[in-house]
C-alpha cells in the first residue's frame, strides 16, 4: 500500500475520567483529537503566536479552555469587556481559518455506569474509538499518520498502547486491512507533557470545550445563546467534523 501525506493526530481531554464524581464536574468526559496535515504545523503556530504576542507581549502562552472561561491566571485581561471581546473574535477567527479537523469521543458518564462501564473502561472505549476513526480516515486518503498524546495518568497511556497495538497486531477487518495495511498507515505512537507547549494539542483542548458544551445543550443542561461565544465555537467545531460514509467524527459513548 502506498501511502503519501502525513497527518499527525494530537490528543487531549477534558473532564474527569471516573464514573464516581461529584456533581459539580461535567458529566460528559471528552476526548478531543486534533487532525492536522504535517505541512501546517508552522502556519498554526505563527498565526497562535501573533495572538499570544497582541494580547500579553509573549508567546509562552498556553491556550486552556478553563482559565479562559474563568479568567484566571494568563486569562485574567478577560475580566475587561472589550479585552475579552477582542480575544473571542481573534481566538474564533484563528479556529475558523486553519485547515485541521478534529475526531471528538463524548462518554455520558450516567450512561456508562448504568451500561455497567467501569473507570477503565472510558479511557480504552474512547481510545479504540478514535484510533479506529483515525486509521479509517488514514486509509480513506491513502496517508500515512503520528498520534500525539498528551500524557496525563498512567491508565490513559497503557489504554492507548494497548489499542494502538492491538491494531498493528489484528488489523481491521470492517475494512479488510490486515496488520501490514495498518502499519503502513498508522506509524508511531508518542506521548508529551503539557510542557511540550504544542499549539495543537492547544486546539485540542479548545475545541474540547464545545464538544462538552453541545452534548449538554443536546440533553437539555444548556441552553444556547446565539451569537455567543459558545454559540461561535460550537459552530466552529461542527466545521472541523469528518464525515466518512454514514459516520460522523464527533462520537458519543456508549
Amino acid at each position: 500500500m502506498k501511502t503519501g501525506t502525513l497527518y499527525r493526530l494530537y490528543l487531549d481531554e477534558t473532564g474527569v475520567p471516573s464514573l464516581k464524581t461529584p456533581s459539580y464536574y461535567s458529566p460528559y468526559f471528552i476526548l478531543s483529537g486534533v487532525l492536522v496535515n504535517q505541512n501546517q504545523n508552522e502556519f498554526l503556530k505563527i498565526a497562535a503566536d501573533r495572538i499570544k504576542f497582541k494580547y500579553w507581549n509573549n508567546i509562552n502562552i498556553v491556550f486552556h479552555s478553563r482559565e479562559i472561561g474563568k479568567r484566571e491566571n494568563n486569562f485574567s485581561i478577560l475580566k475587561d469587556p472589550r479585552i475579552e471581546a477582542d480575544f473571542h473574535n481573534d481566538l474564533v477567527n484563528f479556529l475558523t481559518q486553519n485547515q485541521v479537523k478534529a475526531i471528538i469521543v463524548a462518554v455520558d458518564k450516567k450512561s456508562a455506569s448504568a451500561s455497567g462501564w467501569k473507570d477503565k473502561d472510558i479511557y480504552e472505549k474512547a481510545a479504540d474509538e478514535i484510533i479506529r476513526f483515525f486509521i479509517e480516515f488514514l486509509n480513506k486518503k491513502k496517508s500515512r499518520g503520528h498520534i500525539t498524546i498528551e500524557s496525563a495518568s498512567t491508565i490513559k497511556d497503557i489504554a492507548f498502547l494497548k489499542k494502538y497495538s492491538f491494531y498493528l497486531s489484528n488489523g481491521l477487518n470492517s475494512l479488510n486491512l490486515s496488520p501490514t495495511n495498518i502499519k503502513d498507515l498508522l506509524t508511531a505512537i508518542s506521548f508529551v507533557s503539557k510542557r511540550n507547549f504544542d499549539i495543537e494539542t492547544q486546539i485540542a483542548d479548545l475545541l474540547a470545550y464545545p464538544a462538552g458544551y453541545k452534548c449538554m445543550c443536546q440533553d437539555g443542561s444548556k441552553q444556547t445563546i446565539p451569537n455567543s461565544y459558545e454559540d461561535r465555537i460550537c459552530n466552529v467545531l461542527q466545521q472541523k467534523l469528518i464525515t466518512i460514509g454514514s459516520k460522523n467524527s464527533f462520537i458519543r459513548l456508549p
